[in-house]
């Protein structure tokens, strides 16, 4: 069976490859990594300060401007560069792609190089479409998305809130989990003056870094219920791997 290495989007399916500990990086080598992006060469270094949380409960004021920020839109459509990198810098991953986002729980995360892929999220299940090898893999949403702070973005359940801390700093908030079982330990948001997403770094326990920028992002723009609807070609292999309902 051929294998390809896939860059998933950290939405949904972080847990199961990228990021890294939160103790790795200071604010300032997230900003280097950012830059060098556009160099198509990341080099974070190794023996910067360490990143210190003002409080580690932060602030119910800062937790509730994200709140209050994430709330103003329903809808995100953007397109993004995404770069994975190790705990010593080095890039292993790159692609860039188009997102399509929907409250609540619905995704569409379209890789367009370098390998074509596509991942439509319902809001029940997920859908992984690899054209290559004429595939689908099909899991169970909830199992993917519990407590990951990553689901801030598209969900306001008051169970997400409740599970991290925030701490604002001018248009930059990072969100810390406080639960033992999340495949995230940290993500950093920033927006522009205009409040809209323009970057977005992910930590988790696999010592990787995963940074996203995004470009020509909308907000609150009509998006299709076809655009989360799954349909494959005729002869593809569909993996179904959802939990099935037990027979009575």
């Amino acid at each position: 069976m051929i294998k390809r290495h896939l860059v998933y989007p950290l939405i949904l399916l972080s847990g199961m490859s990228f990021s890294l500990h939160c103790e790795q990086l200071s604010v300032n080598n997230i900003l280097v990594a950012q830059r060098a992006q556009s160099e198509n060469s990341v080099r974070l270094p190794t023996n910067s300060p360490i990143l210190k949380i003002v409080s580690e409960q932060g602030s119910k004021e800062d937790k509730a401007s994200l709140r209050s920020l994430l709330s103003q839109f329903s809808t995100l459509k953007g397109t993004f560069t995404q770069t994975i990198v190790d705990m010593q810098g080095e890039e292993l991953q790159s692609a860039s792609g188009e997102l399509f986002l929907q409250k609540p729980q619905k995704l569409r995360w379209s890789v367009q190089a370098p390998d074509e892929s596509l991942l439509i999220a319902d809001g029940k299940s997920v859908y992984n479409l690899d054209p290559f090898l004429e595939q689908v893999t099909i899991v169970d949403q909830a199992a993917l998305t519990q407590s990951n702070p990553l689901m801030l973005l598209i969900s306001d359940e008051q169970q997400q809130w409740d599970q991290v801390s925030v701490v604002k700093q001018e248009n930059t908030y990072t969100i810390v989990s406080l639960t033992d079982n999340s495949p995230i330990n940290k993500l950093i948001l920033r927006f522009d003056a205009q409040n809209k997403l323009t970057s977005l770094v992910s930590y988790d326990r696999q010592q990787q870094a995963n940074l996203l920028d995004f470009s020509d992002v909308v907000l609150n723009q009509h998006v299709s219920n076809d655009d989360f609807r799954f349909s494959t070609n005729e002869g593809w292999i569909i993996d179904d791997q959802r939990e099935q309902p037990q027979s009575k």
